[in-house]
């Protein structure tokens, strides 16, 4: 008889796996957190999610994770699994001279027992103590896994390979949070520029009063970041001005409001007919009373009397205002006292000078004469004094033209805010003159 053909093999039998359950169960949780970190757009839904897995792969009493700023190592981001955490709303919570600061300043996993680590931790129990740094693509550290055990020797070589797995899957999670934060805080600056920048243009005068006798004009250039720059012509009785011109100390939005309150405060002792250095005694002592320690204010402050042309001035720490005489003798105005602010009470003198017709009376910043070049050298008070003289003949606003002009060529960019005004003595009826 013919032999039977072989049993068909049984396809439904698969040869045992060396794959325990335990590890399968490790490979899941890997996949999910890797998963999640890819998916989730939210930071601290992929950290719950880090420390959710931890958990379920290196059993721990209480836990902590990290992200780094990417400039700095400021924490962004931060969630806590347990008890002994660091307080709610702490700006940083990470110790300086903890084993999280360690690992992430040498970028190493550190392991330490909890006791040599201050009494808070080991007062809760905590005998173990394991960090391991999250390290990125590039080798920087991004942030950090903190875990905390009330069991001896609880976390093996294991337990570090384990998170520093875990680790590289999120750090491309960390790395997008930190991204964000970057976007956030650029527009959040950007933002302010823009407001700053408004309250500056809304300061300055859109348009210069006309003095009979004097050929008036005036300029100012913000740089990229807003400064706090300042010009004014204050109305008196009996055909007076009041001049003034001001440099606050620092930029932004801080800046901006600084001079807002200063000239608020100038228009209010202006109209009660005080004295300038009285005036000024009274600014100071606003300024110094309402802003913090280490902000101040130069200022020049001018009563001018327009028929006579003699004004009478304080100068608070300010770029002496210059006067080029038409014999071409050169006066600053110098007299007065420290900037706004400093002290509590300080004296001002007041100082007086006297316009002919053909005089050139020049105020400005710092941002003019300390503009420097690519070999940082300052433009200088000689400089401009030399570039005044080769256009003092024209009209104001041409010689303001002229001296920007130069600045701009000599800078080595932009780099300060760059305020100017000019008064030409003219023959009193004469028309200003016509650029």
């Amino acid at each position: 008889m013919p032999s039977s053909p072989p049993a068909p093999a049984d396809e439904s039998r698969v040869a045992p796996s060396p794959v325990t359950a335990e590890v399968l169960r490790a490979v899941r949780v890997v996949v999910d957190a890797y998963r999640l970190s890819t998916e989730s757009r939210d930071v601290d839904v992929s950290l719950n999610g880090l420390l959710d897995a931890v958990g379920q792969l290196v059993p721990f009493d209480a836990a902590g994770v990290y992200v780094l700023g990417r400039s700095n190592r400021r924490v962004l981001h931060w969630r806590w699994r347990g008890d002994g955490g660091p307080p709610p709303g702490r700006r940083d919570p990470i110790e300086k001279s903890g084993p999280v600061a360690r690992a992430i300043e040498r970028g190493e996993p550190v392991a330490t027992n909890c006791d040599a680590d201050g009494p808070a931790a080991a007062g809760l129990g905590f005998v173990s103590c394991l960090v391991v740094p999250v390290v990125g693509a590039h080798g920087a550290t991004m942030g950090a896994i903190d875990l905390h055990s009330t069991q001896p020797k609880a976390f093996d070589e294991r337990a570090v390979e384990m998170l520093q797995l875990l680790g590289t899957l999120v750090a491309g999670t960390i790395e997008r949070a930190r991204l964000k934060e970057e976007v956030r805080e650029k527009r959040r600056i950007d933002s302010d520029l823009m407001v700053a920048r408004q309250v500056m243009e809304d300061l300055i005068p859109r348009t210069i009063p006309p003095l009979e006798g004097f050929d008036v004009a005036g300029v100012n250039e913000a740089s990229f970041e807003v400064g706090g720059d300042y010009y004014e012509f204050i109305p008196l009785p009996d055909d007076r001005w009041g001049l003034v011109i001001a440099d606050v100390v620092g930029k932004g939005i801080g800046a901006a409001l600084l001079v807002s309150a200063i000239r608020a405060s100038m228009y209010a002792l202006v109209g009660r007919e005080l004295a300038t250095r009285a005036v000024m005694r009274r600014a100071n002592r606003f300024f110094h009373d309402s802003v913090e320690e280490g902000k101040y204010v130069t200022l020049f402050y001018a009563v001018l009397d327009v028929p006579s042309r003699r004004m009478i001035y304080v100068n608070a720490g300010h770029q002496p205002p210059i006067v080029l005489r038409e014999n071409g003798e050169v006066e600053e105005l110098s007299s007065g006292g420290v900037p706004l602010g400093m002290f509590e009470s300080p004296r001002y003198f007041e100082g007086v000078a006297a316009l002919d017709v053909g005089d050139l009376f020049v105020l400005y910043t710092d941002g003019i004469v300390e503009s420097s070049d690519a070999h940082d050298e300052h433009y200088g008070r000689e400089r401009l004094v030399t570039t005044l003289e080769a256009c003092r003949t024209e009209p104001a606003e041409d010689i303001c033209d002229r001296v920007m002009n130069d600045v701009r060529k000599f800078s080595f960019g932009s780099q300060d805010d760059r305020t100017l005004l000019v008064l030409k003595a003219i023959e009193e009826g004469a028309p200003a003159p016509v650029s």
